[in-house]
């Protein structure tokens, strides 16, 4: 069967569409455009950064200073059971030594040293206090953190001479009771030979040693404190306000219920947008034209039926109509109102109206009905959508979604600048 041979302004529609899509296809957002969109509400962006410097800056003169205070202690090795010569020389476990320094009796035990009449010094003490062991030794760190440096620097010092006090009590408790158990066993003993070895196993519990080790280094009260200074809070709220200020500036451009912008329109269109400045509208339309392929107003060289002319704001369809009065060739161009549209009746007549008065620009209204739009559109192969800053935001998102163009009508949105 033979094929059709493509017309010239087959040809030509097809070129204009591929042109189109490949030369003003919408590119991703760059940084620099991000920027602008939360600059443009610099008010919001002030507002929340402000208030988060103020709530950093009262955190800071509430908050109290903290100071940390370091006693180091080497605990020395003692038997565990001073009547048993096996325990002697054992290794020291740093880290059980480390829960009896940090332990209740040891804490009450300071606590009592520094403050008789506080009941409740001993738990404060512990739950500001830790104990670091030194790994493979038997060295630790207490540190102890207060409001006040010297109370820190008491508190952890008291604590490191408790356990050695402590310790050492132990150690005499455990003595005098092997001690005790020896002179029992001399006691209860018939032989003379007996009582000779038990008298020497006395003789040497008794002289076991009871030195707990010694504080190497004793705390002094710390000049800084571990809490944070009022710049440190100033500076995470101006880091905290710039990332809220800046995500409610982006959020209230992204929730504006107008259009505002030709970069959101360009959003809601997902096609770039052709900016008509207030000033020069005449070459705003001339650069349209050259996108759908009719820089010097040919629209039938362009193998154009026309244009349709939409917005969701009667007015400015009309503008831009009126517009494109200015700019076309009068003598080779067709001009079709809004009412006289409407007359129009739907379907085929569309078709057959614009085939008639090729090429013909038509206006037309808000009310539309979308198949007859489209139709139009189609017909004439490009379609002008018209918005400004205050054009619904709703609206024309529920347009773009809901429009089923056809692959050959070039479709170019129109933001009019008003500035």
């Amino acid at each position: 069967m033979a094929t059709t041979e493509p017309t010239y302004s087959t040809r030509a529609g097809s070129q204009r569409v591929q042109r189109h899509e490949s030369e003003y296809a919408v590119k991703p957002l760059s940084v620099s455009e991000q920027f602008r969109k939360i600059g443009r509400h610099k008010g919001i962006f002030a507002s929340v950064l402000l208030l988060c410097l103020l709530l950093s800056a009262i955190a800071g003169m509430f908050v109290k200073p903290s100071y940390e205070a370091k006693s180091t202690v080497v605990a020395y090795q003692l038997p565990t059971d001073p009547g048993n010569p096996n325990t002697i020389g054992q290794r020291i476990d740093i880290e059980t030594e480390s829960s009896v320094a940090s332990s209740k009796e040891v804490t009450d035990a300071a606590a009592a040293k520094l403050n008789p009449d506080n009941e409740n010094l001993g738990k404060q003490i512990r739950s500001n206090m830790q104990v670091s062991g030194h790994s493979q030794t038997a060295v630790m760190d207490i540190f102890v953190t207060n409001s006040d440096p010297q109370k820190a620097a008491d508190m952890a010092n008291a604590v490191a001479q408790s356990y050695l006090d402590v310790r050492s009590q132990h150690m005499q408790d455990a003595i005098k009771s092997a001690s005790d158990n020896a002179q029992a066993q001399i006691d209860a003993s018939g032989s003379d030979e007996a009582k000779k070895v038990l008298n020497e196993k006395k003789a040497q519990i008794q002289v076991t040693s009871t030195n707990p080790g010694r504080i190497v280094s004793q705390a002094s009260a710390p000049s800084d404190s571990q809490s944070r200074g009022m710049p440190i809070y100033l500076a995470i709220g101006a880091v905290a306000g710039l990332l809220l200020g800046a995500l409610a500036a982006y959020l209230a451009d992204r929730g504006s219920k107008k259009v505002a912008y030709s970069d959101r329109f360009e959003e809601i269109s997902a096609r770039k947008v052709s900016v008509v400045p207030a000033n020069n509208k005449a070459e705003g339309m001339r650069r349209v034209l050259r996108r759908i392929g009719a820089p010097e107003g040919d629209l039938a060289a362009a193998g154009l039926g026309g244009i349709t002319v939409y917005s969701t704001d009667s007015a400015l369809s009309s503008e831009v109509y009126e517009e494109l009065k200015q700019v076309l060739p009068a003598k080779s161009t067709n001009f079709a109102t809004a009412s006289a549209f409407e007359s129009i009746e739907s379907g085929s007549s569309v078709k057959r109206v614009v085939d008639a008065k090729t090429p013909i620009v038509i206006e037309t209204a808000a009310d539309t009905d979308l198949s007859k739009l489209l139709l139009a559109a189609e017909a004439t192969g490009a379609l002008l959508v018209v918005a400004n800053s205050s054009s619904n935001h709703r609206e024309l998102k529920e347009f773009f979604d809901s429009a089923d163009f056809s692959e050959s009508t070039t479709v170019v949105p129109v933001f009019l600048n008003e500035k």
